[in-house]
């Protein structure tokens, strides 16, 4: 499958390395097929890419690995799409957002994708972790330029 994008030009995927979000992402809710792309430049940096709407691409990070404390509490039934069995492997990322000068993640709303079964979703955890949680400062000079980036994208 070819999908032209604004950020990387034309990609050919095969369908068994897309995303399927059942209910889409908060806020693009009719985007269910998406792409995980790493960023070649910042490997703590991918990317997720929608097949359908090639000016969309949301940058992703591993939380734990700028806060190590990161836990979230999720209900079975948010889970519930996900399709999770035993020995399944779940990715816990969060979107990047900002500008050069002050670069947040969204702790509170965690994108999780089930590896096994290409399926995905976002959901809103129950913690009380922040919507806008600035990132250390020691990440923002290598990060920054990915966000400037992504709005003219």
């Amino acid at each position: 499958m070819k999908i032209d994008t604004n950020r990387f030009g034309q990609l050919n995927l095969h369908c068994d390395e897309l995303f399927l979000f059942p209910q889409g992402l908060i806020g693009m809710e009719s985007l269910r097929q998406w792409a995980l792309i790493p960023d070649s430049q910042t490997p703590t940096v991918a990317w997720l890419q929608s097949v359908t709407a090639g000016n969309r691409a949301i940058p992703l990070i591993s939380p734990r690995a700028f806060f190590e404390d990161y836990r979230i509490n999720i209900g079975r039934r948010d889970l519930g799409s996900l399709q999770l069995r035993t020995g399944c492997e779940l990715y816990v990322m969060t979107t990047l957002s900002g500008h050069s000068e002050k670069l947040t993640t969204n702790l509170r709303a965690p994108v999780l994708l089930n590896l096994d079964r290409r399926l995905g979703c976002q959901v809103i955890a129950d913690n009380e972790w922040p919507i806008q949680q600035p990132m250390p400062l020691s990440t923002q000079a290598s990060l920054s330029s990915l966000v400037v980036q992504r709005r003219a994208a």
